[in-house]
């Protein structure tokens, strides 16, 4: 068995303190949810500028393009 100092008491104390508890409410879906839907539209969007669907001027997609 390891020594016991005083920081690992602490930090022992800390770090389990919330195990298993559940807080009513939402949380922090909203803001995952915002996060997700930006997410998603940003890979719609550079996958219509890959496909050529969304075309912006001056902007190439090809290996030539640099």
């Amino acid at each position: 068995m390891g020594q016991k100092t005083v920081i690992g008491t602490f930090l022992k104390s800390i770090g389990n303190s919330g195990q298993g508890k559940v807080v009513p409410g939402w949380g922090a879906v909203p803001v995952m949810a915002f996060i997700g839907c930006g997410l998603l539209v940003f890979l719609v969007i550079m996958l219509q500028v890959y496909n050529q669907s969304l075309l912006l001027e001056g902007f190439s997609v090809d290996w030539n393009g640099f």
